[in-house]
């Protein structure tokens, strides 16, 4: 009966253990993962050492490490997994009070954590269970034979055990029943199978041990091992054998065995990327007892790999199913159905294999294991283009045309694929075919949106093209497209051809169209521009000419101020200018003093091509002579003069020239016949017989008229003559200075 009963207690416990840790684990999983996630580095690697040394048996590591967890990082990301471990890990080792303390820790600190729940319920089932009591030592007089008493912890693969005849020792004392284990994480034990061997004689029992001696070493090993046998903490622990009934001996025990087999699944499936496959799949029982097998799948991340349970076998999961990470308990032989849901990245490309395992392993013993290998490969689009073009040299202004044949070459439709095609700068739109769905002259882009484009299909677009007039000697000008499919290659690049732009010299030289006003004397600058037109970089050959008789010199204008500076040097060829430069001339010349008034005269500037010597360019500048032309006429009534009597005569001074005059000097000499008596206006200067009038200015063809009022002297013999000179001096616009000779004229 006490076999019996310990048997019963011991199984109840690892089946009402097994959900609960299978709970546990899955949360931890699901949960745990997504706290890792944001875990610091450090505090992940140190929570990971305490949680596996808690999987491989190794508690007092586990609580070393999980301690140093919440010491370390007070406000770590996965405080509460390491207080629910910890209070695991106390748990395992008998330890109920710091197993209390530890989870009502982590239901005060973190009320909103995945692990409440579970905090919750290992409270309620170690305050239901109570603190661990002593058992006191029962003596079983009755027993004819020393039980064996189960090991500690059961090494993997041990053989069968056979139940040795104890020899009998004067310190040998009866079996008590040990008080119930600590809670651990050990699967429920297999039923056993007890041989019987022939009877032996029966054992005479010692006197059992005192009740306070048997009780003391009760409390201090609560798992009784044999004399001389150290149990190994390394080892993971196995279910004890079960016992046979009282007064009989065995034999040897059958132990547990885990077994499995995964079946049907197929070795290659095939999926559109983007889109979700299920996988399914069988698993059967093989072993000798009742057990449940965990899933893992080894597809990466990315694929979204989701178990399922197909009780019915449709290999499709139902609206609201949940998903699982293992079976259920299956007896032994027992098959259940399952689904591997997958969704297989958007960017996977056709053809794409991805090798994976759905690996299956039993919770009684994890080293039993089956992995069933599978490969999920992609159907998708896979767009393709080629360039076309018409002509590979092209001038500045020629038409080209560039043509994008396109094809699917993949196992799948294309749909909403769009087609972008972009051109250089030196290239102007004229039409697309068929119309496109936008045009960006801004960028230079061309797009086309295709609803659907089947791997059979080769639509194919023309884009025509005129070459713009700046487009550069041995430029390169092709076309790019891009190929975006909403699912495996999303991008694919295709390049044209280019067509060369060839070389063309071009030269323009211009002047300003007005003529310039020059005078006598005179050094002009006349400015010129000079812009290289063609498509590539060239010097120019400069020739000019006037017919003033006179060279003319080039100067390069380099500050563009219209003046020679001292650094400006005279060019007969320019320096190399690139395409569309533009530099600034000036022409210089020397007016000659005597060149007349109102002579026009033509300034002319050519520039010749050292590309092309064909490509000339040649422009002028109109110049006209100006200059002031002052001429004084003497006007009178009569020319005769009375000895004695007084009378008058205007001088009259005349500007015929086309420019003003400024500080007209009118001087008139008197000959010693006549006496100066009075004039109109009052002369500036009076000098003996000189009298002098300052004409501040005198304008284009204006006159001014002098009235000198004189006295023939008395005693003149009738028919004398008589002669005065009058001189007139001026200065043009530029201050030059003209001077009349004297001109004699008699009264």
């Amino acid at each position: 009966m006490l076999w019996r009963n310990r048997r019963v207690s011991h199984g109840s416990f690892h089946r009402a253990f097994l959900p609960i840790s299978s709970v546990f684990a899955c949360a931890f999983l699901l949960f745990g993962a997504l706290s890792l996630a944001d875990a610091q580095p450090d505090e992940a690697t140190l929570f990971t050492e305490g949680y596996q040394a808690y999987l491989k048996g190794d508690t007092e590591r586990a609580i070393a490490t999980l301690s140093d967890v919440i010491k370390q990082f007070p406000n770590g990301r996965v405080n509460d997994l390491a207080l629910y471990w910890l209070g695991k890990s106390y748990q395992r080792t008998g330890r109920t009070p710091e197993a209390l303390a530890t989870f009502r820790e982590l239901k005060t600190k973190f009320p909103q954590s995945s692990m409440f729940g579970h905090a919750s319920r290992q409270i309620a089932a170690l305050e239901k269970k109570g603190p661990p009591e002593q058992a006191a030592p029962t003596p079983e007089p009755k027993v004819a034979k020393p039980l064996v008493e189960p090991p500690a912890e059961m090494k993997p693969e041990a053989p069968p055990k056979v139940a040795a005849k104890p020899e009998p020792k004067p310190e040998l004392k009866p079996p008590v029943e040990p008080p119930p284990p600590p809670p651990v994480a050990v699967p429920e034990a297999p039923p056993k199978v007890v041989v019987r061997p022939e009877p032996k004689p029966p054992v005479e029992p010692k006197p059992a041990a005192p009740p306070k001696v048997a009780a003391k070493k009760e409390a201090v090993k609560p798992a009784p091992v044999k004399p001389g046998r150290v149990p190994s903490s390394k080892v993971p622990a196995r279910p004890p054998l079960s016992a046979p009934p009282a007064g009989e001996s065995v034999f040897l025990v059958v132990e547990r065995v885990a077994g499995l087999d995964v079946t049907d699944v197929a070795s290659r499936y095939v999926a559109i990327s983007g889109d979700s496959i299920t996988v399914p799949f069988s698993v059967t029982n093989r072993g000798n007892a009742e057990d449940a097998f965990q899933f893992i799948s080894t597809l990466p991340p990315s694929y979204q790999a989701v178990f399922f349970q197909d009780p019915d076998g449709s290999g499709r999961v139902k609206t609201g199913e949940p998903s699982v990470t293992e079976t259920p308990r299956l007896g032994t032989g027992e098959r259940a159905r399952f689904l591997l849901r997958a969704r297989l990245p958007i960017e996977m490309s056709d053809g794409a294999a991805q090798p994976f395992e759905v690996k299956v392993s039993s919770k009684f013993d994890p080293a039993v294991s089956h992995a069933a290998p599978a490969t999920l490969v992609a159907s998708a689009p896979a767009l393709r283009g080629t360039f076309a073009l018409d002509r590979a040299n092209v001038k500045p202004g020629d038409a080209v045309s560039y043509t994008l044949s396109l094809s699917n070459v993949g196992s799948a439709d294309a749909r909403s694929a769009r087609v972008v095609v972009s051109y250089p700068g030196a290239l102007r739109l004229v039409q697309v075919t068929p119309s496109a769905s936008s045009v960006d002259p801004q960028v230079h882009t061309v797009a086309w949106d295709l609803a659907r484009l089947a791997p059979n299909d080769r639509p194919a677009v023309r884009l025509d093209f005129r070459v713009s007039d700046d487009a550069l000697a041995d430029q390169e000008l092709g076309v790019r497209a891009v190929l975006q499919s909403a699912v495996g290659e999303q991008t694919v690049s295709v390049v044209s051809a280019v067509a060369k732009v060839e070389a063309v010299a071009g030269v323009r030289v211009a002047g300003a169209e007005a003529f310039r006003t020059v005078f006598p004397r005179e050094t002009v600058l006349l400015p010129f521009t000079l812009r290289n037109t063609g498509n590539g970089q060239d010097r120019f050959v400069l020739k000019s000419q006037s017919d003033l008789g006179r060279g003319v010199t080039v100067i390069e204008d380099r500050n563009r101020d219209g003046i020679r500076q001292q650094d400006e040097p005279v060019v007969e060829t320019t320096r190399l200018l690139n395409p569309q430069e533009e530099i600034a001339l000036l022409a210089e010349l020397a007016v000659p003093s005597d060149e007349p008034d109102a002579k026009r005269h033509s300034v002319r500037l050519s520039a010749t091509s050292e590309r092309s010597r064909s490509v000339v360019a040649e422009t002028g500048r109109l110049v006209v002579v100006a200059r002031p032309v002052v001429a004084v006429a003497t006007q009178m009534a009569t020319k005769e003069g009375i000895p004695g009597k007084v009378f008058s005569y205007q001088l009259v001074a005349t500007n015929t020239g086309t420019s003003p005059a400024r500080r007209v000097l009118v001087s008139e000499s008197l000959p010693p016949e006549l006496e100066f008596v009075d004039a109109q206006p009052k002369p500036g200067q009076i000098e003996g017989q000189r009298i002098a009038w300052e004409i501040a200015d005198l304008g284009s063809g204006q006159q001014e008229v002098l009235t000198v009022g004189v006295r023939v002297k008395k005693g003149l013999a009738a028919g004398t003559p008589v002669r005065k000179s009058t001189m007139v001096r001026y200065r043009d616009m530029k201050d030059q200075v003209y001077e009349s000779s004297p001109g004699r004229e008699g009264p």
